[in-house]
């Protein structure tokens, strides 16, 4: 019997140790995956998603994010959700503000944003062009309707302007931790996301169709962490090549998350293809999405040399963290046109003495004609 329990004990502890050493070879954002499993398997934090409806704002509250370690981008705890603004209800409304702010745990104190890495708001393309009759938009973009991140806390879009959905439709929230500063204590936080809409029974809004555009750059896949080559001088270290890694028409690889050496650099990107403008778009809105030591984003009309958005984004001093990233917002608009090409710029100073990382996008809203169209049609 004495045996067979120091066999049991021996056994245990080889299983104990070597799941340890998995652990710790990987990489931060798949231990947080494990820990946070753990912790809501357990019941040690809140692990449920909470709503609170009004009449013109909805406000998701997040599970519980346990923070015990530095969490760049894309690394700190998270949780996705499927939403319904109020399933008890088939109405047309227009999301028309996004908002994220980090919490106490016991959701009585507001914390600094420095703890928030995105919220990505996303819809159902298939849900969601089906109720309208426009199938054919179905997989032709990324759903994604905005995302907040870290240095934007709040956006709305232009007076008399939304994006429709209908009160029973379900969209989709991701939200995910940021830690680049604290290292000396282990706390909780949460994720209150609010969302502003209006009643279409109230107020009639022009509809907006969103797009993000984003930059990337080329790396070699055999080789990937090697950088710049003479046959990639443009070639860009990768953070990993999992995610956020894609294909051009002609089958390079291109990563959208990529490594910054210590210093001032200057990036360029072609996003014309990435704008797909069949004839002509009016630009509306424009939030970016950047990582700290971003200093200046761009959007350039090159065939014009015209600067549609400037973002000259505000980092802290005394520690790691954007302040303020601004946002474009038009009432009256900027045309855009298919035959023009568009290049998005960015600058950065890496501050540090160490590699950093990088990501730079734009969140783009633009007049949808055909929506309009079918909006009045609902009406009859």
């Amino acid at each position: 019997m004495r045996k067979r329990f120091k066999f049991i004990l021996i056994f245990l502890v080889l299983i104990l140790g070597g799941g340890f050493i998995y652990f710790k070879t990987l990489k931060t954002r798949h231990q947080e995956l494990i820990k946070s499993k753990i912790y809501y398997t357990l019941n040690l934090v809140d692990s449920e998603w909470k709503k609170d409806l009004s009449k013109d704002k909805i406000v998701f509250t997040s599970p519980t994010f346990v923070i015990s370690n530095i969490y760049k981008s894309m690394e700190g705890p998270k949780s996705d959700q499927y939403v319904v603004i109020d399933d008890s209800k088939d109405e047309l409304l227009w999301l028309t503000s996004f908002k994220t702010n980090a919490v106490s745990s016991d959701e009585k104190r507001k914390l600094s944003n420095d703890f928030v890495c995105h919220t990505n708001f996303e819809y159902r393309d298939a849900e969601h062009y089906n109720r309208w009759n426009l199938t054919e938009r179905i997989g032709s973009q990324y759903p994604r309707i905005t995302s907040i991140s870290n240095g934007v806390e709040d956006f709305k879009l232009p007076d008399g302007f939304g994006f429709p959905v209908f009160s029973n439709e379900r969209l989709f929230i991701n939200a995910q931790a940021l830690n680049h500063n604290i290292t000396d204590s282990t706390f909780n936080i949460k994720h209150k996301i609010e969302i502003g809409y209006v009643n279409n029974r109230e107020k009639t809004l022009i509809p907006l169709q969103p797009k993000t555009v984003f930059m990337m750059f080329p790396y070699d896949p055999k080789d990937p962490f090697k950088g710049p080559t003479e046959q990639l001088p443009n070639a860009c270290i990768p953070v990993e090549t999992k995610n956020h890694s894609y294909l051009d028409t002609e089958g390079n690889a291109l990563s959208g998350h990529w490594i910054i050496a210590p210093g001032k650099h200057n990036y360029t990107y072609d996003a014309t293809q990435q704008l797909q403008i069949k004839d002509s778009i009016r630009l509306h809105q424009i939030t970016s999405h950047l990582h700290p030591f971003a200093n200046r984003f761009k959007l350039r009309d090159k065939t014009t040399g015209t600067i549609i958005y400037d973002c000259n984004s505000e980092n802290f001093t005394e520690k790691i963290g954007l302040k303020s990233t601004p946002s474009f917002s038009s009432q009256k608009g900027v045309w855009m046109y298919a035959d023009h090409v568009y290049e998005m710029e960015l600058d950065v100073d890496n501050t540090t003495d160490n590699d950093q990382e990088m990501m730079a996008s734009m969140a783009i809203f633009y007049y949808d004609g055909e929506m309009e169209n079918k909006v009045r049609e609902l009406k009859l």
